[in-house]
């Protein structure tokens, strides 16, 4: 018999258990190229792991092999590797010397269209305040009832409000695209120039306008961080930036919680120098690695106390969760998968590797 010449696949952790088997399963539908494609969980044992990481061409990790010991040392060791394949957002944990020098790292799209509802849904709460008005309701209250005179009993709409897009990629033209919808006026900023789209109504680029970043904090009512963590976004909004905002405004950060500098945050939400907050991304998660069931000794997602703030909604990193988005995902990952094998460029290169073979 010959020697299997197929390129080979490595799903790992998560992305090897998932909803039994139905990962690998959506992957192998969407592919159109012939994959040897192989599975590892953490019951084969970290040998298993080093072993199949030696074979592989392209390894799509669950977020919880990234905790494994043997996985980084395998992967930088992996004499046939070509692609890091991410299954999810974001390659700030990941860099070049971690990768071997003929691997690259790819991120997919799929999540833009949930996490841009997720920033609808959270500006449509803050005005219309169902978790506010449902309890009270249900509490026997009547305060909130469309012929109440008492000026706090309205809601408020977004309808006409201006919302700012902080890092202008495929969640920030889902997002705008939406928020369009509702007759809002849409601005987005961008590193490099690029001419404005009907779905804005302003485009600035933060390469060649150092003011384009202020313009927009200025105006916004609605602030939603949607840019990628890098050495340039690392701490970009801090006290000036906080200052420059409307005492009106919102800020929904569905990037990186060190987008926004930590305390000079909580410092602006605890004395209403802005308005409020919509926080689905954090600065620690204490969680993470932790085997399933377990609860961290001090869940905090922060060194301040945001979670007690009465103008804050929080949530637990969730604004890309959805069955769609995972969907969505795997055609993006097979479709990257053909490219890779048929000699294309993927889509998406975030990293390169440097590392040399341990």
């Amino acid at each position: 018999m010959p020697a299997d010449t197929r390129p080979v696949l490595a799903l790992t952790g998560s992305m090897a258990t998932t909803h039994a088997g139905e990962v690998r399963d959506q992957i192998e539908k969407n592919l159109t190229t012939d994959w040897d494609i192989r599975t590892w969980t953490a019951s084969d044992g970290e040998p298993a792991l080093e072993a199949l990481l030696a074979d592989a061409d392209v390894v799509v990790p669950g977020v919880d092999t990234l905790f494994v010991g043997a996985f980084f040392s395998g992967l930088k060791a992996s004499p046939n590797l070509r692609m890091l394949q991410i299954p999810f957002a974001g390659t700030d944990w990941l860099s070049p010397d971690l990768l071997p020098p003929q691997a690259i790292a790819a991120g997919c799209s799929g999540h833009e269209i949930t996490i841009a509802e997720y920033n609808i849904g959270a500006m449509l709460e803050w005005e219309i305040r169902f978790r506010v008005m449902d309890p009270d309701f249900r509490s026997g209250s009547w305060h909130f009832s469309g012929s109440s005179k008492d000026p706090t009993s309205k809601h408020g709409e977004i309808w006409n409000k201006t919302v700012g897009i902080v890092g202008y990629g495929g969640i920030g033209e889902e997002t705008a695209k939406r928020a369009k919808a509702f007759s809002m006026r849409t601005m987005g900023l961008k590193r490099s120039a690029m001419s404005c789209p009907p779905e804005l109504d302003w485009l600035g680029s933060s390469a060649d306008d150092p003011t384009a970043l202020m313009t927009l904090l200025k105006e916004s009512d609605y602030i939603v961080l949607a840019c990628d963590l890098n050495d340039a976004t690392r701490g970009m909004i801090g006290p000036d930036e906080l200052a420059a905002m409307k005492d009106t405004a919102v800020v929904i950060n569905v990037a990186r919680g060190e987008v926004i500098q930590e305390e000079p945050f909580y410092q602006a939400l605890r004395t209403k120098q802005i308005a409020g907050a919509i926080i689905d991304t954090w600065y620690r998660y204490p969680a993470r690695g932790l085997a399933p069931g377990e609860v961290p000794e001090d869940p905090s997602p922060s060194a301040y106390p945001f979670t007690e703030l009465e103008n804050v909604m929080v949530t637990p990193h969730c604004s890309a969760h959805s069955n769609e988005a995972d969907y969505r995902r795997m055609i993006s990952i097979a479709s990257n998968l053909d490219k890779l094998a048929r000699g294309e460029t993927p889509d998406r290169v975030m990293v390169r590797g440097t590392g040399v073979a341990a």
